[in-house]
């Protein structure tokens, strides 16, 4: 006699696929649209992001303080709400900083 798995197993093998797909987890960091980089709190999340040339990075501000992003021919302006966006269309590596906290740095990679 052959034994039948259970359904629910049968489910879950089904969907593990797919569970990439959906986000997931990335050791904590929390989930950020595809081009878009957080500004909360002293930190940009990703701290690195990889785009092509011609794409856009648009940083939303979400902290409580006051931030900016400055990098090479780009400047946001202090914010404190709302987003900044900047097209990249050169390959290159871009690195920024907020000049308020200048611990604060990120990266963009054009490739």
């Amino acid at each position: 006699m052959m034994r039948r798995p259970p359904r629910l197993a049968l489910a879950a093998l089904l969907l593990v696929p797919f569970l990439g797909a959906c986000g997931g987890s990335d050791g904590g960091s929390s989930t950020v649209a595809a081009g878009h980089v957080d500004v909360t709190d002293n930190k940009f999340t990703p701290k690195t992001i990889e785009i092509a040339p011609g794409d856009t990075v648009t940083w939303d501000f979400k902290g409580n303080a006051q931030h900016n992003v400055k990098g090479s021919g780009f400047d946001s302006g202090n914010k404190k709400e709302g987003s900044y966006p900047y097209k990249f269309n050169s390959t290159g590596t871009y690195e920024y900083i907020c000049t308020i906290h200048p611990g604060m740095t990120g990266k963009v990679v054009v490739k």
